[in-house]
């Protein structure tokens, strides 16, 4: 188990980072399917800071000046809420679990947590890099940006996102040599440039089947936290995983992670016992299948929702310390 002893939740419902609804529901679809009891029954303590508040229009432009982004002032509004309630809970030295939400969210909590955790490292799961930037994203859509913003790759301001620009003149932008992105397997053409020439440490579905997922989470921690003594975010995007165990979500794309190597990716980095944070996003349970009829030996009774919340939860569990043995 880690070191913490309470874990803090914080509802993220932001869809506006890509055009489709139903993600801003992940919290609630969370909650209704167990999430407190299951924390409660790892022996943690649990505190619900409940869902950001909702962004009221002004009556001004959704794109202000500065670099352009689909429903940038309302997403920036919200992703700088984000930003301070997860910088609340890692304050006060809780496992700070942000539950989305579209992958938008992390350009919040990676800043919230590395407001106090400057030397925070981050394992990215994800069938996408999501490093584009305004100036090469065909659609505007957020959602495939955050973590190209976070590496401070945007080389502008973004209205709305004045919070951010204060963070970044304060603590600087996440550093390259510190992120592993696991499980990539769709990439745009101009972000795969962008990519391949950075210092980020990339392990795509390909070096997952040739190595295995345990190999290549040995080499993702050893790059990215070489003396083992960072503090570790997770930042799990559902569709990292095989659309055959997780497909509610909106962005599917074929071949990615099993159902056990999901789980392996969570369990290793809660055995480092320095994984202080997690968010779980894409869960869109309007495109989810129906709740499962039955269980099978072993499910945790405790675990409800529909088959990608149920899914969500047990890798929850898995980055709270749940081994098998």
């Amino acid at each position: 188990m880690s070191q913490l002893s309470n874990v803090a939740l914080v509802g993220a419902t932001v869809n506006e980072g890509q055009p489709i609804t139903g993600v801003e529901k992940g919290p609630d679809a969370f909650r209704q399917a167990g999430i407190e009891r299951l924390i409660r029954s790892r022996n943690y303590g649990f505190e619900d800071y409940g869902n950001i508040p909702e962004y009221v229009c002004d009556g001004g432009e959704e794109i202000g000046p500065g670099l352009r982004v689909q429903r940038g002032r309302r997403i920036g509004y919200k992703l700088g809420q984000v930003h301070d309630y997860v910088n609340k809970a890692c304050r006060s030295g809780d496992f700070v679990l942000t539950l989305g939400g579209d992958h938008s969210i992390a350009a919040g909590t990676i800043t919230g947590i590395a407001a106090s955790k400057p030397d925070l490292a981050v394992v990215w799961v994800d069938a996408h890099a999501d490093c584009n930037t305004p100036a090469i994203s065909l659609s505007g859509n957020y959602h495939g940006m955050p973590l190209a913003h976070a590496l401070g790759w945007f080389g502008g301001s973004v209205s709305g996102f004045e919070w951010f620009d204060k963070h970044i003149e304060l603590v600087g932008p996440l550093l390259e040599d510190r992120v592993a992105l696991i499980g990539i397997r769709d990439l745009d053409g101009p972000e795969r440039e962008f990519v391949k020439n950075s210092g980020l440490h990339v392990f795509t579905m390909q070096d997952i089947d040739r190595h295995g997922i345990g190999s290549v989470m040995e080499m993702a921690l050893e790059r990215i936290d070489r003396k083992g003594v960072r503090p570790l975010h997770l930042s799990f995007d559902i569709d990292g995983c095989d659309p055959t165990i997780a497909p509610g979500t909106g962005t599917l794309a074929r071949g990615g992670l099993s159902y056990r190597e999901s789980h392996y990716v969570c369990e290793r980095l809660a055995a480092t016992q320095r994984l202080g944070s997690m968010d779980m996003v894409e869960v869109n349970i309007d495109l989810d299948d129906p709740p499962k009829k039955s269980a099978m030996h072993g499910d945790d009774p405790d675990i409800g929702g529909t088959p990608t919340v149920a899914f969500g939860l047990e890798l929850i569990a898995s980055a709270l310390g749940r081994v098998i043995l």
